[in-house]
């Protein structure tokens, strides 16, 4: 899709919150090959109809970047969420507009790759095989020839790394060899995929895509011959290309096993320069109904090998879609699904895990359903494994931002790190008062933090601007620990360098912060975020929470009941007393409950499976017990007196 995805890394994520699943033991390396036939991609020897999502990214252009590391919760989130409603795969973007990596030097060649970046794949690859999951790996997008923010120079590098054979190949050699030849057979790599829509970067169809440069067509088919022939040549992995748009006549015919093989000069070489199937995107708003594979067969396109609908919306496109759709293209999401399956085609992976905002293209939530209708139709074409991931929280949730070692204010040249904790959403904060949110700071949290409420929002004539609430920043030092507290900033507050902001067109909000004096190591918890009495963001299913650009920091959904080391927050408005309905708090390893009457009550502890762990007997003046022997977790506290249940508390243990 090339209308609106972003190039911040802002972002609504879809996230399992807590559960962290990094492999243990080495994965072995696949030895079977690989290959497309009929309509299936058979993937370390099992066939598989491919159903699943699009990440695509963590951090737009930054997954990748020195140093970095790959945020595993975010990532097992991701995966074990397409896991749970019964997909199998995801598409992940990997150097999208090398900004970071590889390294292009001013010549336009590749000196290398980033220091992280075999590390960080082979991470997300090992949680993808933990899970039953495959990934497409996807190399470049068309951003590559727009300046993102990444600066002009960068763009011009690209510009002559495409433009040459000469340096295409320092690419292979120094960008693309040293991850094959570390992760290239790696069980959970579904394909490596040369492109995301190159289309919109070339001279003959990228007018309207707001590139600052283009290039010809012709140079993108000669660097997909390369990668396919370094592919099959070091790899038993498949090769294909995120293809704009499902387009017989200007597009497919560019990626025929003839057209590829002219490119490569190496005779040797021609006949490893083909895709193994082919993948390409429809988006209802731009493509008509005759290019709509929702409505054809994939025999119908004429292609040689297997078709897979790479990109399509995450939600519902037959009613109340973002904006206009072609005549004769509407589909619900679990039709798109059973169509892609019914009518030929190897696999469809919606638009997107992360794609803010939600209201134009869906997310998890509302593919999901699809996702469980087409598994339990078809289970046996799409499991991997039957490993089944723990379920994520649900009920009363908030956002746990957990930072360790937050390098501190001036570190950097320009004067930071800023980092944010944000999402990009369409908010009319027009004729509102006070933006509010809540927060929890845990007692003996370092108090060098500081905070800065921040909105983005259209600004005069220009285009989106930041507006800081700078005379409004606080630290935590400055705030009560152990209880939530109300933050609130008057709309007023949000100011940008020049200007006055259209409050009509907010765009999103964003937590700024950074660390003062030293690092910074601690947890902040965010809950109900309001415009007056209006709520924004309540956090209470997956996917509600925010994306932040620190590197280390994990963002994350808990039990709202969990918040303060297990311990559930007593203010005196909420301290349980005789009479009412009694309450268990966990604190280290003893469990007390709070509000008992005279009466012996028992209390059974049970897992999230609904498996009993262990049982307990409370009589007066006797309501604490060990939890010495019980493993780490979450679990249910029931309480049942005379027959009668009491009610129930979630509690960690840790």
């Amino acid at each position: 899709m090339f209308t609106f995805k972003k190039i911040r890394a802002v972002a609504a994520l879809c996230l399992a919150a807590g559960v962290m699943a990094v492999a243990t033991a080495a994965v072995p390396i696949q030895t079977v090959q690989d290959s497309a036939k009929g309509n299936r991609l058979i993937i370390n020897g099992k066939p598989l109809f491919i159903s699943g999502m699009n990440i695509a990214w963590q951090s737009f252009g930054n997954d990748l970047k020195d140093n970095a590391s790959i945020d595993v919760s975010k990532f097992t989130g991701y995966i074990q969420n397409i896991k749970s409603a019964g997909g199998n795969a995801v598409r992940w973007w990997l150097h999208n507009d090398a900004r970071y990596c590889p390294k292009v030097d001013a010549n336009g060649q590749v000196t290398g790759i980033a220091n992280t970046t075999i590390n960080n794949i082979r991470k997300v690859l090992d949680i993808a095989y933990d899970n039953g999951v495959v990934v497409s790996l996807c190399l470049f997008s068309h951003n590559l020839m727009k300046d993102n923010g990444q600066g002009m120079a960068s763009v011009e590098n690209n510009v002559k790394l495409f433009s040459s054979s000469t340096n295409m190949d320092t690419y292979i050699t120094k960008g693309l060899r040293p991850i094959l030849d570390s992760l290239g057979n790696h069980p959970a790599v579904m394909c490596w995929e040369v492109f995301n829509e190159p289309e919109g970067m070339t001279t003959e169809f990228g007018n309207g895509w707001g590139m600052d440069r283009r290039l010809s067509y012709d140079n993108v088919i000669i660097f997909t011959a390369k990668v396919a022939v370094e592919v099959h040549s070091r790899t038993k992995k498949m090769v294909s290309t995120g293809i704009h748009a499902f387009d017989k006549t200007n597009y497919f015919s560019k990626y025929t096993d003839a057209n590829l093989a002219s490119k490569i000069t190496n005779s040797g070489d021609k006949a490893k320069a083909y895709l193994d199937f082919y993948m390409a995107h429809f988006y209802p708003e731009h493509q008509e109904k005759d290019m709509s594979p929702f409505h054809h067969k994939a025999s119908f396109w004429g292609l040689t090998r297997p078709v897979l609908i790479g990109e399509f919306p995450a939600k519902n496109w037959d009613s109340g879609y973002f904006t206009s759709i072609k005549s004769g293209t509407g589909v619900t999401i679990i039709d798109a699904y059973a169509r892609a399956y019914d009518s030929g085609y190897c696999g469809a992976l919606s638009w997107a895990m992360n794609e803010a905002p939600t209201n134009k293209f869906g997310d998890y939530n509302t593919t999901r359903p699809a996702l469980q209708a087409l598994s339990a139709a078809h289970k046996a074409d799409i499991e991997i494994n039957s490993s089944t991931p723990p379920p994520p929280p649900t009920g009363d949730l908030a956002m746990k931002l957990a930072l360790t070692n937050l390098p501190k204010e001036g570190s950097n040249s320009d004067g930071g790190p800023w980092n944010e904790l944000g999402i990009q959403n369409d908010i009319n904060l027009s004729g509102k008062t006070n933006l509010t949110f809540e927060m929890y700071i845990p007692a003996g949290s370092p108090a060098n933090l500081t905070i800065v409420p921040v909105i983005k929002a259209k600004v005069g004539d220009n285009d989106w601007g930041w507006c800081p609430a700078n005379d409004k920043k606080f630290t935590v030092g400055e705030k009560s620990t152990n209880q939530w507290i109300t933050i609130s900033t008057p709309i007023s507050s949000f100011t940008p360098e020049s200007g006055t902001p259209n409050l009509a067109l907010t765009k999103g909000i964003t937590i700024q912060y950074w660390a003062t004096g030293t690092n910074y190591t601690g947890t902040i918890y965010i809950d109900n975020v309001k415009a007056d009495n209006t709520l924004l963001f309540d956090f209470n299913k997956a996917g509600d929470e925010w994306s932040t650009t620190a590197d280390g920091a994990l963002v994350s959904l808990v039990s709202r009941s969990s918040v303060g080391s297990g311990t559930p927050v007593l203010t005196a408005s909420t301290k349980p007393v005789m009479n009412h309905a009694p309450l268990a708090v966990v604190s280290g390893r003893t469990l007390k409950i709070n509000g008992l009457g005279n009466t012996e009550t028992s209390v059974t502890l049970v897992n999230l499976k609904g498996k009993t762990i262990a049982t307990f007997k409370a009589v007066p003046n006797a309501a604490t017990f060990s939890l010495a022997d019980i493993p780490a977790g979450n679990y249910l506290v029931e309480l049942t007196a005379n027959g009668k249940k009491l009610g129930n508390s979630r509690v960690t243990v840790r």
